[in-house]
């Protein structure tokens, strides 16, 4: 499944499947752009399925319906969704076009990647864990960035070794997509994946 969302200050697209033999993913994701910012979410419930796809959907039902709440407000609010759930590891991404500024927060094996076109790199590091239900804490960061800087967020059933190298030299978020087309054929596990292109 293939799905874009893009207005003149971001372009982003999704890809996602499920894992070999399941007809039901279990990560979810939500992407929503307005003229002032973008709001991301990945979530992978843990083990595969209907019950993994029931905390996952969960969040991005959560994040859809609180979109303007800040980062670490709806962070809190996935953790007590997901109680007596399975659970489910959680990032959120937003993005204020206005200040070129973007917060990120992440519990669990969900990866996130920024290039800016001078070089820069931002890899922040997830909090370990999942979120369940029980006390948490939580990361939340904020940076700035460069028009034309490119991002990816993916579940770990993406398993690509050269992500820096390719966010330097994909050209859009459609060549991003086609370079990662052979890394999703194993289907170990499931596999979500957002990239992006600010401007």
């Amino acid at each position: 499944m293939i799905f874009q969302e893009y207005n003149q200050h971001v372009h982003t697209l999704a890809f996602q499947l499920p894992k070999e033999g399941k007809s039901c993913c279990g990560d979810s994701f939500y992407i929503k752009t307005t003229e002032n910012y973008m709001i991301c979410t990945v979530a992978d419930g843990l083990g595969s399925g209907e019950r993994a796809n029931e905390s996952s959907a969960a969040i991005s039902a959560l994040v859809e319906k609180h979109y303007d709440e800040d980062v670490e407000v709806l962070m809190d609010l996935c953790n007590h969704e997901l109680k007596d759930k399975r659970g489910a590891t959680v990032s959120i991404l937003k993005v204020d076009f206005q200040s070129k500024r973007f917060t990120y927060s992440s519990v669990g094996n969900i990866r996130f990647m920024l290039y800016a076109p001078s070089g820069i790199y931002i890899y922040p590091l997830p909090i370990l864990g999942y979120l369940s239900g029980k006390p948490q804490k939580y990361r939340t960061q904020s940076y700035s960035y460069e028009t034309g800087s490119k991002f990816i967020i993916h579940t770990d059933g993406l398993v690509f070794p050269g992500m820096k190298a390719l966010l330097n030299k994909g050209h859009s978020v459609e060549d991003l997509s086609r370079q990662l087309d052979g890394y999703t054929k194993t289907r170990n596990d499931d596999l979500t994946y957002i990239v992006g292109q600010l401007f």
